[in-house]
């Protein structure tokens, strides 16, 4: 190297630090003379973190302001794969976190490190034809380090949309704690190339819906659907309880709950909220979307009128999924499926109980399918009531 050359080096080395000191100390005026004298914006320390980084993290709004007014990179990720907007939304800086939202940064926090998948360990199987398909993307079933898992890709179209995006993201940061027996198991994502996909467990027994109609009357016999209402309110339980908020369903169907190898039932596929409203659809068109007729058979009378509503609209849908199990089909089950939500939203119809059911059961599911919803019971309620009539057909207790 010319002693030109290493003149030219230090002059650079010295700028980038200029930069970088002047955004961590919040020195506006030193920052703008640095970025007029052309020192690369987007250049970053050895542990990858740029002069946004630094400035966001320590608070500095104005700086900030300044350097998306000069066209940094919103969304570089550190060595630990945090973005300035995580750091910001870290230490508490709301004001910065706003500015960055509103030019469309994107939040990584802990996404990377803590279960980030390398594709390269994704191994097709076959001819990868789904087996799955929703309003948001397809599942195939592929190997990870030789175990065969359920990967749920989210559409291309939708990944234009930044919104839709961060929405993804933070359902990973949701999923990951998420850990219960009668919830399908997160095992990790794909969020560094152009596909965003998540990895859960293969269930190779299928879903409930498959189940029922594996089965001559299409019913189960009434221990079953006990063993198998418990497990579903159990996993819903666990969701409706999760701290600091709880998780909603939204979209409780046969199709979304699997059976295990064990025999029991796993609650799967519970993001699709966040991507509703991340993608500006209404529930309506999302149910369109899908194309599964499903969705509407147990939807709650209050989210087919579009009023406000809150976890119970599981419950409703869990009381519906429960009756079907028992007769063996689902209520109005010859009407196409939006009339038959909205017979039940706009004209109280109820479902006729020709079954046998245990005990009290009819007075339970009767209950969950008030279109009160605050006369509902919660899951932790209807796991008691699901326990007394499991004790009470041991002990060889009438069905009516």
């Amino acid at each position: 190297m010319t002693e030109q050359d290493h003149d030219i080096t230090s002059r650079e080395e010295a700028d980038t630090v200029k930069l970088l000191y002047c955004a961590s100390r919040g020195d506006v005026e030193g920052l703008r003379q640095a970025l007029r004298e052309g020192v690369n914006k987007d250049v970053a320390d050895y542990d990858k973190r740029t002069a946004l980084h630094l400035a966001a993290s320590e608070g500095h709004a104005d700086c900030v302001l300044l350097l998306i007014q000069h066209g940094v990179d919103l969304s570089p990720r550190d060595r630990w794969g945090r973005t300035p907007l995580a750091d910001a939304r870290r230490y508490g800086h709301m004001r910065i976190c706003k500015l960055l939202e509103a030019h469309e940064a994107m939040d990584y926090e802990s996404v990377v490190p803590e279960y980030e998948i390398d594709p390269g360990e994704i191994e097709r199987i076959g001819n990868n034809d789904p087996i799955g398909r929703g309003a948001f993307g397809e599942i195939r079933v592929v190997k990870w380090r030789g175990t065969k898992v359920a990967a749920k890709t989210i559409l291309t179209s939708l990944l234009q949309d930044k919104q839709v995006v961060r929405e993804f993201v933070r359902e990973l940061v949701l999923l990951q704690k998420l850990h219960h027996p009668n919830i399908v198991q997160f095992l990790g994502a794909v969020t560094k190339q152009e596909n965003l996909i998540i990895i859960t467990e293969y269930l190779p027994k299928g879903d409930l819906q498959a189940l029922l109609r594996r089965k001559s009357k299409g019913s189960l016999g009434g221990k079953q659907v006990l063993h198998f209402a418990l497990d579903i309110a159990r996993g819903m339980n666990f969701l409706h309880e999760h701290k600091p908020e709880p998780v909603i369903h939204r979209d409780l169907k046969p199709t979304n709950i699997l059976l295990d190898d064990a025999g029991h039932l796993k609650v799967g596929d519970f993001g699709l909220s966040r991507l509703v409203k991340a993608s500006g659809a209404t529930v309506d068109e999302v149910y369109k979307m899908t194309g599964e007729t499903g969705s509407y058979r147990y939807m709650a009378p209050e989210v087919f009128k579009h009023q406000s509503y809150d976890k119970s609209v599981d419950v409703y849908s869990f009381a519906l999924i429960v009756y079907e199990m028992f007769e063996g089909h689902v209520g109005n089950r010859y009407e196409n499926p939006i009339h038959a939500v909205e017979d039940r939203a706009r004209h109280g119809y109820k479902p006729a109980f020709t079954a046998k059911y245990p005990t009290n059961m009819k007075q339970l599911l009767t209950r969950c399918l008030d279109f009160d919803a605050k006369k509902r019971p919660s899951f932790r309620e209807i796991i008691a009531e699901l326990e007394d009539m499991e004790r009470s057909q041991k002990f060889g207790c009438s069905i009516s």
